[in-house]
């Protein structure tokens, strides 16, 4: 195997490892989602435990706009965590391809947790503009798809239903993971790509609420709702300052840290100032540095 397999082999692993170790953490981030990516054209691929929609986004943009491939297959599935995928029983078919177990995958990569849901309709543009490819959509809910795609360039794209929140969950992933596998045997190309996106369903006080999309072109507001959700239940239970409070009353200026700080400065200076101030008042005669020459002073040396 080469030496770049083998790191890129290894690399999967450690992400996937942290999908099986990291569940109970997973929970402190309930807005966050996994995402992969595998491409049967070589790819420099980087795989990361935590990204943000954007910079997700920027990455896969810089790998599709030079038209590698012939078909891309974009998977959605709605209503996932990492958690969902912890175990190898969750989406073996998946696995395969990311791990390198599909010998016609030649780069590929995951990230654990993404902050935010990706735009796909923006990667769907791209690839309309880009490389001028046509559009096949599959609804996984009726259970059935195409047995013929046509001619490429072409996005297939599959839409998942959301996974229950009951005891199937982790069924309905593994039905959903055969049914993608069956999609993908049936490319009539062996130059393809294939992009799984998820997004999550937060929950707040106890009631599932749908989770924010990141648009590319308003990131910045993205990026500022993305903290406040994360923030918001516990800003919300606390006092609210009045509007005509002064910049005094609203802000504090002189912290503890900085108090402190000030105040060792103070004593280191004074210290400094006592030292040079000792040195300062040595007062030494000159006639110490000269030689006596006195008769009395030449019999007392012989």
């Amino acid at each position: 195997m080469p030496h770049n397999s083998r790191k890129e082999t290894a690399m999967h692993l450690c992400i996937l490892g942290f999908l099986t170790l990291g569940a109970a953490v997973v929970e402190g981030y309930r807005d966050t989602s996994p995402f992969f990516f595998a491409s049967t054209s070589e790819l420099f691929t980087s795989s990361s435990q935590l990204k943000t929609a954007r910079s997700l986004l920027e990455d896969v943009r810089d790998k599709l706009e030079g038209c590698h491939s012939d078909f891309y297959v974009i998977a959605s599935q709605p209503g996932v965590h990492a958690a969902d995928y912890s175990t190898r029983q969750s989406a073996p078919r998946l696995r395969e391809r990311v791990m390198g177990g599909d010998k016609a995958i030649r780069s590929s990569f995951t990230v654990t947790e993404v902050v935010g849901e990706v735009d796909l309709g923006y990667i769907r543009h791209l690839l309309e503009e880009k490389c001028g490819v046509h559009l096949t959509e599959i609804d996984a809910s009726i259970g059935s798809h195409p047995t013929s795609f046509g001619k490429g360039p072409r996005i297939i794209s599959v839409t998942f239903p959301m996974l229950p929140l009951s005891t199937e969950r982790s069924q309905q992933l593994i039905d959903n993971d055969a049914f993608l596998a069956g999609v993908i045997d049936q490319v009539p190309s062996q130059s393809y790509t294939f992009l799984y996106i998820t997004s999550p369903k937060e929950f707040v006080d106890g009631e599932v609420t749908d989770s924010f999309v990141y648009h590319p072109e308003n990131s910045a507001y993205q990026d500022l709702h993305m903290d406040l959700k994360r923030d918001y239940v516990a800003h919300s239970r606390g006092p609210s300052l009045p509007s005509n409070q002064s910049l005094f009353q609203r802000y504090q200026f002189l912290s503890p840290g900085i108090f402190m700080g000030l105040f060792a400065s103070f004593i280191c200076l004074s210290i400094l100032y006592v030292g040079l101030s000792a040195l300062m008042s040595l007062q030494v005669p000159y006639a110490a540095f000269e030689k006596n020459t006195a008769p009395g002073s030449r019999k007392k040396q012989q």
